[in-house]
């Protein structure tokens, strides 16, 4: 990575986590994006802040549980206009963070379609601010929290092009194990969900039925309203409560709470009717199978 000066117009971003995989990840999945330049990445506090003095850095991507360390410990030394971008394994977090006025948050393992929503949304919010300041490009105006210097120092690499490979795919399949958020989803729990660029909680019991969409799936709720999300059936089947949730399909995921009724289909198969759904869903035999052994 070589030296920017700081009237470049590109968004200097900062990658804070304690996981040096996760920052290997998002670093490389980043580097795809020439109007964002990561100058630098922390495990802990301390480092952060001496790269804030050093950099200051347009946006920070912030894991919330450092060791020993709470992400959130941070906001309050860094200057207001940081735009903050939370990262976690957790949806539990995401009130707090914005809360604290984060410009976005982004779940664990990171997903390139997500990630790309969010740093689209970066690059537009930092060229809207350049354009207003007049493109002067003199970074942060000196009110932040911390006295910066203007020093034009190098910016020392993070990973050498000549380095030594690692697998990005080994890398993310790390990530995803260390990450990947096994605890149960009860019925009253509430879950946080990014569709159309909007944040949003959901209540687990609200949800009627789950169906696939190719790489993504749609949450279907109350009114017909459907959230299109980038997760797969097997991790929703994974998560949510087998009390009230079960699979009848390869493609489809339901409620027990909002079925109406199942009739008996061809071939041994049935008809699954839920609640304000105007079709009736498919049940094959194998699925069909597994649920009466769950009932007996």
């Amino acid at each position: 990575m070589n030296s920017l000066n700081k009237s470049n117009g590109h968004c200097k971003s900062l990658i804070i986590d304690d996981d040096p995989g996760c920052r290997r990840i998002l670093f490389r999945m980043l580097k795809k994006y020439p109007e964002v330049n990561v100058i630098g990445e922390a495990e802990n506090i301390n480092s952060a802040l001496s790269l804030f003095k050093s950099e200051e850095p347009d946006s920070v991507f912030l894991d919330i549980k450092l060791k020993n360390e709470n992400g959130f410990d941070l906001v309050s030394q860094i200057p207001e206009e940081t735009r903050l971008i939370f990262v976690s394994g957790y949806d539990k977090y995401a009130l707090k963070a914005f809360e604290m006025n984060a410009f976005d948050y982004i779940k664990k393992p990171f997903d390139a379609v997500r990630l790309d929503q969010t740093v689209q949304k970066l690059i537009s919010d930092f060229k809207l601010h350049n354009e207003n300041k007049g493109h002067n490009g003199n970074g942060h105006n000196g009110n932040g929290k911390l006295g910066f210097n203007n020093s034009n120092s190098p910016i020392i690499s993070l990973y050498d092009e000549d380095d030594d490979e690692i697998a990005e795919e080994k890398e993310i399949e790390l990530v995803r194990r260390t990450h990947s958020g096994n605890k149960i989803l009860e019925y009253d729990d509430r879950i946080f969900i990014t569709t159309d660029n909007i944040c949003r909680f959901l209540k687990i019991s609200q949800i009627l039925c789950i169906t696939a969409e190719k790489d993504y799936t749609y949450i279907v709720t109350p009114g017909g309203k459907k959230f299109l999300v980038l997760k797969s059936m097997a991790e929703w089947e994974e998560r949510l409560t087998p009390k009230h949730f079960v699979r009848i399909h390869r493609s489809t995921i339901v409620n027990l709470e909002y079925v109406e009724k199942i009739e008996r289909w061809f071939n041994y198969s049935y008809q699954v009717f839920v609640h304000e759904i105007p079709e009736p869903f498919p049940m094959s035999r194998r699925y069909s199978t597994r649920l009466k052994e769950r009932f007996k």
